[in-house]
């Protein structure tokens, strides 16, 4: 534990020490529960989960966001780009889940990197509000995990823009997906699980810092109120705080974010229509 061995930590041993030297039983087990506190909370906040360095070996440098429309994408050059597809659209209500499998044809060159992508929407109505169940949970993760056995799939991403009081929910659903993945037949193949996160979430507190994912992916466009706040801190020369988000962007060609942008990053490239060889001339 690199923390104990810093000079600030002794000196505070030394003093704890000296209490316990001098102070009733119960008055020293009060401050052994406040010494036990403190050191998990500080080991806790030294051991940031980051982006896996495995995804820089396996996945290519430009990603092809491909939603929910007739897509040809066989032009795309599988030593540049791979293609994360929308696979299904998974809709939370009461206790119901309701699942949306892909209807629309996908086309890829042969060997091409392919992600299947879930999208995982709530009920927002106070009287429909999903129950966020132990069995919805389970449910939503087998969903996603079987994604894993459509042709070529290579790895597993999920998009959810989960409001405050989900956030719960979706740690328990990410922990279920891993889970599920490692389940899986080949031990051997240790399938990426990545996320989409809302750009706001990369600059705030690392509510989801401990998910089980290989990295997050922040959504740079279609960023509502906090988009000017994003752009001047992105401007400015910040990065991202959460550690998960360090490793991609997700950018717009219809409405791309420019300054700020590290070098060296995975991009996932988004389109609000079907996707052109000429838009290649577009990406960064």
């Amino acid at each position: 534990m690199l923390l104990l061995h810093s000079p600030s930590v002794k000196i505070q041993t030394l003093a704890i020490a000296k209490v316990f030297s001098t102070r009733q039983p119960r008055l020293n087990a009060r401050v052994a529960v406040l010494i036990a506190a403190f050191l998990f909370v500080a080991c806790g906040r030294s051991q940031n989960n980051a982006v896996n360095p495995r995804l820089a070996d396996e996945m290519p440098k430009k990603i092809i966001w491909a939603w929910e429309r007739p897509e040809n994408l066989s032009f795309l050059d599988p030593n540049q780009y791979g293609v994360a597809f929308l696979s299904q659209t998974i809709f939370l209500q009461g206790d119901q889940v309701n699942i949306k499998p892909r209807r629309q044809p996908l086309e890829l060159a042969p060997g091409i990197y392919v992600i299947a992508v879930t999208r995982i929407e709530t009920n927002k109505d106070t009287d429909k509000r999903p129950t966020f169940s132990d069995e919805m949970s389970t449910k939503v993760a087998n969903a996603i995990a079987k994604t894993r056995e459509l042709p070529n799939v290579r790895a597993i991403q999920i998009d959810y823009d989960a409001v405050g009081s989900e956030r719960a929910f979706y740690r328990q659903l990410v922990k279920e997906v891993r889970a599920a993945l490692d389940a899986g037949a080949d031990k051997s193949v240790r399938v990426p699980l990545t996320m989409t996160a809302l750009a706001s979430w990369c600059t705030g507190d690392a509510w989801f810092n401990d998910f089980p994912v290989d990295e997050a992916v922040p959504m740079v466009f279609q960023m509502g109120a906090d988009e000017d706040k994003i752009k001047t801190y992105l401007r400015n020369g910040n990065d991202w705080r959460e550690p998960l988000c360090r490793g991609s962007y997700g950018l717009s060609v219809d409405d791309p974010v420019r300054e700020g942008i590290k070098d060296g990053r995975r991009i996932y490239y988004f389109k609000s229509a079907a996707w052109q060889s000429e838009d290649l001339q577009r990406l960064k």
